[in-house]
């Protein structure tokens, strides 16, 4: 927490940078709560631009006050003395609720609930992964509901949600915007002032009930999708086999083309729907390449289920109510969605790496494996999953 004087802006462009004199007027004018029956007078403002601040004014410029800052588990976060024209900030992001007082001496004179209702809030998802995107996207719509703001939200795949969340006002990441009283920011940070718990302990979905404080449940996304003619007249089964990172990969040596072979011989034709070559794989329909998501999406709508791994595709097929198999041994099952989804394990081996408090994932490490690289177990929790432990999940699909 820091006390500072005043010279920013809140009513205006954020990035604009007024004098405090410009600033009080226009704060004055526009804002605040006023004392009628004690003196002095007292005017307060507050925002949430990526952490609670509040500024105080006063009548009387040589009037000390006593500022306490409490959440909605009435725990008191910071507690200061300002005189007028300064304000103080939260260091903490993340929200879960926020009530202050303001005393002169032991007199309250003020007390305020921060409250949204009517106010134009903005929530950036500052990811740009596709899984991300669409797994955070419906408790954005949860905390416009619950708070009644006028809500704006920034994302990597605006068209994806703009026509199925009408009531959400999308803009591009990075473009300006206007007469904002609160910014939240969604993402996998790692730093206790921006969310309360480490990311990769909860389940995906739990990240932004933690930094918005909404209460967790889950919720299947909306995204936008018009479907269009079917890609062949056979039945088919979608697969994507690979992903971001070595260790989402199956890695059962000849396990994919066994599990096609399986799907061939039941009458199904296997369509491959990554960006990535097939890797050759024998026997299937290679819908490889630099296809549209639209595109992508009618090739999973159209199939009987998609099978892949922890990756965005398997978001898009549960957004798109197809049922999903995934293949993921290296994160514990509450991680991803629960509903309609056939999750292939083998907890008998080591497993669940991802969630593990003690590790942080290595982007830049294809090979991260944190317990057993360059050791005769490196990936073993997804080289130990067998062709027959899938055939044996997903014969109630067929």
């Amino acid at each position: 927490m820091k006390t500072v004087t005043i010279n920013i802006n809140n009513t205006d462009y954020i990035t604009s940078s007024p004098t405090s004199e410009e600033y009080t007027n226009r704060i004055i004018s526009s804002f605040g709560d006023e004392i009628e029956d004690l003196l002095p007078k007292i005017r307060v403002n507050w925002n949430h631009y990526d952490g609670f601040s509040l500024s105080l004014f006063s009548e009387n410029p040589s009037e000390e006050y006593l500022i306490k800052v409490y959440d909605n588990d009435n725990v008191l976060l910071y507690e200061t003395k300002m005189f007028n024209n300064m304000f103080c900030s939260l260091n903490r992001k993340y929200f879960n609720g926020i009530r202050y007082e303001i005393f002169k001496g032991n007199i309250l004179l003020l007390t305020e609930t921060v409250n949204f209702k009517d106010k134009r809030v903005f929530i950036s998802i500052d990811s740009s992964s596709l899984g991300d995107s669409i797994a955070w996207i419906p408790y954005c719509e949860e905390f416009r509901k619950k708070h009644n703001c006028i809500l704006v939200v920034s994302t990597f795949f605006n068209y994806l949600f703009e026509d199925v969340y009408p009531d959400i006002e999308f803009i591009k990441p990075g473009e300006p915007f206007k007469n904002i009283h609160a910014i939240f920011k969604l993402g996998w940070y790692y730093d206790n002032t921006r969310e309360p718990v480490l990311p990769n302990t909860l389940p995906l979905q739990k990240t932004p009930t933690n930094i918005l404080g909404l209460d967790f449940k889950e919720i299947k996304p909306k995204i936008k999708f018009l479907p269009s003619e079917r890609p062949i007249s056979e039945k088919y089964i979608t697969i994507a086999t690979h992903s971001t990172a070595g260790c989402k990969l199956w890695d059962y040596s000849g396990g994919w083309q066994i599990l096609i072979n399986y799907l061939n011989d039941l009458g199904y034709k296997v369509a491959v729907i990554q960006k990535e070559p097939i890797d050759n794989l024998q026997n299937v329909l290679d819908w490889t390449g630099d296809y549209s998501l639209n595109e992508r999406m009618n090739q999973i709508h159209h199939s009987e289920f998609f099978i892949g791994l922890s990756s965005g595709l398997s978001w898009v097929s549960w957004a798109l109510n197809k049922k999903v198999v995934m293949i993921s041994n290296f994160t514990h099952d509450y991680h991803e969605f629960s509903s309609d989804i056939v999750r292939i394990t083998n907890t008998s081996v080591c497993h669940g790496c991802w969630n593990n408090p003690n590790f942080k994932f290595d982007r830049a490490d294809w090979y991260w494996c944190p317990i057993y690289k360059n050791t005769e177990k490196h990936f073993e929790c997804h080289k130990s999953i067998t062709p027959s432990m899938v055939i044996e999940k997903i014969k109630d699909l067929l």
